[in-house]
């Protein structure tokens, strides 16, 4: 049986709007996965895409990459309008995954904040479920950190963490 990111790979989008690249892929409405990585090669070995294939763009991912591209040049955009494919993905998750983007922009929260938010006290499931998220930036994990003001961990590293955090003005260099 196909999966959301197997039916959508003809809708696949790799751009590198910093010192990392990012893959993007989306089916006909829905955003299905983003990646991050320091190099193409692993991009594509993150999403599983064999070398011969080649990015193509609807227009959802060309909307994408416009607000991607405009983020990274340190604007406020509202990934809040992108719907996102769920399915496969628990309840747990989606609960976890719909609080964090109500995070605002240039503002974080604790794991134990979101933990209890979603009616928890398990802020490592908290922690779990973040680290599997498949759409950095649209659910704004890297905006979660530890109750005592540490990062915490990211998915695609610490230093990509970092460098969103600092585009959205909370952290200073």
């Amino acid at each position: 049986m196909l999966t959301p990111l197997d039916r959508a790979m003809k809708n696949l989008l790799i751009i590198k709007p910093d010192l990392f690249w990012l893959g993007m892929v989306v089916s006909e409405r829905k955003v299905v996965r983003l990646c991050f990585s320091y190099s193409e090669k692993g991009i594509r070995e993150g999403l599983g895409i064999k070398s011969s294939q080649r990015p193509s763009a609807s227009s959802l991912l060309q909307s994408l990459k416009s607000d991607m591209t405009d983020y990274w040049k340190g604007m406020r955009v509202d990934f809040s309008g992108y719907p996102l494919d769920l399915a496969g993905y628990s309840p747990f998750y989606k609960k976890v995954w719909t609080q964090t983007r109500l995070i605002p922009y240039g503002e974080v929260r604790s794991y134990k904040w979101v933990a209890e938010a979603i009616g928890t006290r398990g802020f490592r499931a908290v922690g779990k479920a973040l680290g599997n998220n498949p759409f950095p930036i649209i659910v704004p994990c890297h905006r979660v950190i530890k109750e005592d003001g540490g990062l915490g961990g990211f998915s695609s590293g610490l230093a990509i963490k970092r460098r969103l955090l600092k585009i959205e003005g909370f952290l200073k260099d």
